[in-house]
């Protein structure tokens, strides 16, 4: 898979001119946060303690923030679904979707199937290739992921 991009980029992902999307949700923003902040559940990056539990155990939520960051959250804790607005305190984003990775290390993450799907952010389905570079970037392996742009 070859994606391209127009516009500069530098750093993590780079500087990127990309639309953002706002949480179309907000009144549910402080409910969701004092959930995930009750639990323990803080954003995590690729090699950062915890990673490889997180995305070893189910599908993940994930994000590009503002900043050009790729985060990732499990989707449940239990059986409670954890918002894509816990990914970034509510702030907008320039991608977001839910991922199944696997991950034995630094050594091999691999990409198994990613989609654009948030109620929250309401993604487009093009700002999926924003967020698959992003994968790339953080050594995931992206070749034979299944995509599902909706």
């Amino acid at each position: 898979m070859i994606i391209e991009f127009r516009g500069e980029f530098e750093g993590l992902v780079g500087k990127i001119v990309a639309p953002r999307f706002k949480n179309q949700l907000p009144t549910l923003l402080d409910a969701e946060l004092k959930f995930a902040d009750n639990i323990g559940v803080t954003p995590l990056k690729v090699g950062d303690t915890g990673f490889d539990d997180v995305v070893n155990q189910g599908t993940v939520k994930w994000a590009v923030t503002e900043a050009g960051e790729l985060v990732f959250i499990p989707k449940y804790v239990g059986q409670e679904e954890l918002a894509h607005t816990v990914l970034t305190r509510g702030q907008q984003v320039l991608a977001a979707g839910e991922a199944d990775i696997v991950s034995s290390g630094s050594n091999y993450m691999k990409l198994l199937e990613i989609s654009n799907h948030s109620g929250h952010y309401f993604p487009s389905p093009d700002s999926l290739d924003l967020g698959i570079e992003a994968f790339r970037k953080q050594g995931i392996d992206i070749t034979q992921a299944t995509v599902n742009k909706i």
